[in-house]
């Protein structure tokens, strides 16, 4: 006898979902507000685009168990997509991978933050009010570092990581920063003060990074329809819905 698949234990359709929708690596928002088609296509499947009920059951786990990286954008870009995604699915982000903020003034007793890198941690504590772990990559964090080891001033180093902490702390619901980092590091003094705040670091072999744009896999095209009941539709363009996460959100 055939099944239906809203019958099947919610265990079990927990499980099919989380190897459709939850990928390996973050799934990474490029200097544009949507995603690439092939990072949909790589999200959408016939079960997942079916109808409502599984599209729904979905969207927790989605935004919940995916890494979102946020490098190389600018607020205004983040802001789309959380906007996109709605308040509810925003919520339920637990990790995001942002730039280690920009520093724009490194004076002894006179640090400050570039514009761009307050507004983008003000807007995430905005739209993400569950939001447990940030990390930055080892781009930004190594960037951030030569800058400090240059100074050779550990004072203002220390001044330096202070300010990023609090700025960090200010996410309420946070409670964990990994901080990408080299193996051999310019200084160790940097990496004390990053210590002493509690920061994980996460060392990495000082090699170039070939993975640093990440591609998915593609599959193959489907409707979503907003009947309970639907079936696939063969007409369906993903390369014009530039709509997805916006529905997500629905």
């Amino acid at each position: 006898m055939p099944t239906n698949f809203l019958s099947l234990p919610s265990e079990v359709r927990n499980d099919i979902y989380e190897q459709l929708v939850v990928l390996e690596d973050p799934i990474v928002c490029p200097t544009h507000p949507w995603l690439g088609h092939s990072q949909v296509r790589a999200l959408s499947s016939g079960l997942l685009l079916a109808n409502k009920i599984v599209y729904r059951e979905t969207s927790s786990l989605l935004y919940a168990r995916n890494h979102f990286d946020f490098s190389r954008c600018n607020p205004e870009h983040v802001t789309s997509f959380l906007e996109s995604i709605g308040r509810h699915n925003a919520d339920h982000i637990r990790h995001i991978h942002i730039d280690f903020p920009e520093f724009q003034i490194l004076d002894l007793h006179d640090v400050t933050l570039e514009d761009d890198s307050i507004e983008m941690l003000e807007r995430i504590q905005h739209y993400c009010n569950n939001l447990s772990t940030i990390t930055t990559p080892i781009h930004s964090t190594d960037a951030m570092e030569l800058r400090l080891d240059a100074l050779d001033c550990p004072k203002v180093a220390a001044e330096a990581m202070a300010l990023v902490n609090t700025r960090f702390k200010a996410i309420s619901s946070l409670r964990e920063i990994i901080v990408e980092v080299y193996e051999d590091g310019p200084s160790d003094h940097i990496r004390r003060e990053m210590k002493n705040h509690g920061w994980t670091l996460n060392a990495r072999e000082n090699v170039e990074d070939s993975a640093s744009d990440r591609s998915f896999g593609t599959s193959e095209d489907f409707c979503y329809r907003d009947d309970d009941e639907s079936d696939y539709n063969d007409d369906y363009d993903i390369d014009n819905d530039s709509d997805f996460w916006r529905r997500a959100g629905d």
